[in-house]
């Protein structure tokens, strides 16, 4: 079985990405003086720069490229509602979609979570035989999460980056972003499929 994984960003941050080939953990970027749009809260991206991993090939979470097991996650709605250090709503965030085989084909350092990494009882996993363990039909993909928040923020990382041409699809919440995607995708060989996807957003 094929295991999508799902990684947002601000669209702001694509010319970037493109330009370095890939996506760089929040530790790499930070090292590299990189300009990056954040949308997620500043205080658990601090944390997680030095919450240890156990797996893999060590070091912190925040050495780490994350990604969801799915589309419109808790962060998502988060981004929705707002929040103190980011009130841009979810118009102009993208869901870059890969799956956990063809990044592991370039990435020998992988792990994934039961639940969200950065709390103290996330068991870290890079065994995949175990990846069936995660319920993704009824509780991660769930369109409603409120019984199952921490199920549902499960997470696929990946070591230091994520090469860019592992990236499939690219989905959008309306055709303008979905343009202005395109255009920016015509300075690179690897084109991902753009789709307009409404129902990945609140």
């Amino acid at each position: 079985m094929t295991v999508k994984v799902s990684h947002i960003t601000h669209i702001d941050n694509l010319i970037s990405i493109l330009t370095q080939g890939c996506l760089w953990s929040d530790h790499k970027r930070i090292e590299l003086g990189l300009v990056n749009q954040n949308i997620g809260y500043s205080h658990i991206k601090q944390r997680r720069l030095v919450r240890p991993v156990n797996v893999a090939t060590g070091g912190t979470i925040g050495q780490y490229v994350p990604f969801n097991f799915c589309p419109r996650s808790v962060m998502l709605f988060v981004i929705h509602k707002g929040h103190d250090d980011y009130q841009g709503g979810q118009e102009r965030v993208l869901h870059l979609i890969s799956d956990i085989d063809t990044i592991r084909l370039t990435n020998d350092n992988c792990f994934f979570t039961d639940i969200h990494a950065d709390l103290d009882y996330a068991e870290q996993i890079d065994d995949f035989t175990r990846i069936n363990e995660l319920d993704l039909e009824r509780i991660i993909n769930e369109r409603y999460w409120s019984d199952f928040k921490e199920e549902k923020q499960a997470e696929f990382l990946a070591f230091e980056s994520v090469a860019w041409h592992t990236i499939r699809q690219i989905g959008v919440k309306t055709q303008a972003v979905a343009e202005e995607v395109s255009v920016l995708l015509q300075a690179v060989q690897h084109k991902p499929e753009v789709i307009v996807r409404p129902k990945w957003y609140c």
